[in-house]
C-alpha cells in the first residue's frame, strides 16, 4: 500500500444503534504532521486501538508513564482511562485505527484476547492486514445500517489478529528478557546479590518480573541463584579449596551458614560431599 496516497484523514464513524459509546464502529487512516495533532489528557467512553504505520511518539499513561510509540505498535485508547499521545511533528506520522463499542470490547477482554495492562504494545503484523484495513474502511464507508453488525465482526477479526500478533511478539521479548536475566543472576557468584538488580536491568518491576521467570525456568529466581552459587560451590570444593574459602568466596559470613544451605540444597554437608565425590 502506497503511504503517500493517504489523505490527512481518511475515516468514517458510523453506530449502531442510538448510545455512540456502546455501538460505535469506526475506523481509517489518519496522518498527523504536527504537534497540534497530538492529544493531552484525552478520556473516550469506547475502545480504540491504532496500529502505527510510520513516525514515533510518546504515550503518557494515567499515572504518568511515558512510552515510546514507534511504527509496528499497537497502541491501545481504553475505555474511560485518561492518556496522551504526543506525535514528533516531523510530518511521518500515519496510523490505521478501529474503535469498538464498550460491549464489545468487555467481551474480548473477559475471552483473554485484549490486555489491557499494556497500552503499547509491538506486533509483528503482515503486509496484506493493510489492504484489509482498507476495505473494512471503505465497506463501512458505503455500507446500509443493517449491514453494520457483519461489518462489526469484520472489525473484531482484525483487532483479534492485530492482538495475536503482539502475543507472537510479546513472548519473544519476555523469552529475551528472562534470557538476560538468567546470565546477570547466573554471573553474581555472592549469596547477597538482590534479584531486584536483575529486574531492573531487564525494565521490569519485581512481582511481575518474579511471576514470569518462574513462569518461564520453572523455579523462582532467589531459587535460580542459589542453584547457581551451588553448582560454583560444588566446582571450588572437588578442585580442592577448603570448605571455609569456598564460603567466603560465595559471600557467606560463616562456614555454618554456607553448610546450612549446601546441606539443604544438595542433601549432605559439603565435608560429606567431598568425600563421596574422591571414593
Amino acid at each position: 500500500m502506497n503511504f503517500d496516497a493517504i489523505k490527512e484523514n481518511d475515516v468514517v464513524y458510523r453506530c449502531i444503534g442510538d448510545d455512540f459509546d456502546q455501538g460505535i464502529l469506526s475506523c481509517g487512516f489518519m496522518r498527523k504532521r504536527t504537534a497540534e495533532r497530538s492529544q493531552y489528557d484525552f478520556r473516550i467512553g469506547y475502545y480504540s486501538c491504532l496500529l502505527v504505520l510510520q513516525g514515533n511518539g510518546r504515550f503518557i499513561s494515567k499515572d504518568g508513564t511515558v512510552i515510546k510509540m514507534q511504527a509496528g505498535d499497537l497502541v491501545q485508547r481504553l475505555p474511560d482511562r485518561m492518556h496522551s499521545t504526543e506525535i514528533e511533528p516531523n510530518g511521518e506520522w500515519i496510523e490505521f485505527y478501529i474503535s469498538i463499542g464498550y460491549p464489545v470490547y468487555h467481551y474480548l477482554k473477559t475471552l483473554g484476547i485484549i490486555n489491557s495492562d499494556q497500552e503499547v504494545q509491538p506486533t509483528r503484523h503482515t503486509s496484506d492486514i493493510l489492504n484489509e484495513f482498507a476495505a473494512l474502511l471503505n465497506s463501512l464507508k458505503a455500507a446500509v445500517d443493517e449491514r453494520l453488525p457483519y461489518l462489526l465482526m469484520k472489525a473484531q477479526e482484525l483487532i483479534i489478529r492485530l492482538h495475536g500478533s503482539v502475543h507472537h511478539t510479546q513472548r519473544e521479548h519476555n523469552d529475551h528478557k528472562i534470557s538476560k536475566a538468567c546470565q546477570l543472576i547466573g554471573g553474581a557468584n555472592d549469596i547477597h546479590y538482590d534479584i531486584k538488580e536483575a529486574a531492573a536491568a531487564v525494565n521490569m518491576g519485581y512481582e511481575n518480573f518474579r511471576k514470569l521467570f518462574k513462569a518461564t525456568t520453572g523455579v523462582s529466581p532467589q531459587r535460580y541463584h542459589i542453584e547457581h552459587l551451588m553448582k560454583q560451590a560444588k566446582m571450588m570444593l572437588l578442585a580442592g579449596l577448603p570448605i571455609k574459602h569456598v564460603a567466603v568466596s560465595l559471600g557467606y559470613g560463616d562456614i555454618y551458614s554456607f553448610t546450612k544451605q549446601f546441606t539443604k540444597s544438595e542433601g549432605m554437608p559439603p565435608g560429606r560431599y567431598i568425600r563421596n565425590r574422591h571414593r
